[in-house]
């Protein structure tokens, strides 16, 4: 396992946040989870993580609201971003990228694949999952 890194979760399906942070625990990160656009907004930029993963629905303000104001403060604009939704339109997913997510994962999650996700932007190898 690669070092330890701080991750956010922002999401408004609670038990799907639940297990992905119980999976990146045990692999010993540092993970924060909220559950709207102005905690997420608040929590990133004090804790400063190296990962986000964004639902689009999220209370008060959508995610992808959170990803485009992310990309214009020049302190988080490098932030990996890592949308989850059920939705795997083609369309969607390139509207997803052209807002300046970094990746799009879809339900149902594979642990293996959120583990090897952090791995990814642990090591720096940010390609698009």
């Amino acid at each position: 396992m690669q070092g330890a890194i701080d991750i956010l979760i922002a999401g408004s399906n609670a038990a799907q946040s639940i297990a992905i942070e119980l999976i990146l625990t045990r692999e010993g990160h540092r993970v924060t989870c909220v559950s709207s656009g102005p905690q997420a907004l608040s929590h990133i930029k004090a804790l400063q993580p190296k990962l986000v993963l964004l639902d689009p629905d999220l209370n008060d303000m959508s995610g992808l609201e959170v990803c485009q104001r992310l990309r214009m403060d020049p302190t988080t604009a490098a932030l990996p971003v890592v949308v989850i939704t059920p939705d795997a339109h083609a369309v969607f997913r390139r509207k997803l990228i052209a807002l300046g997510v970094t990746a799009v994962l879809s339900p149902p999650l594979n642990p293996r694949d959120i583990i090897d996700l952090t791995t990814q932007f642990n090591t720096g190898d940010s390609d698009e999952v």
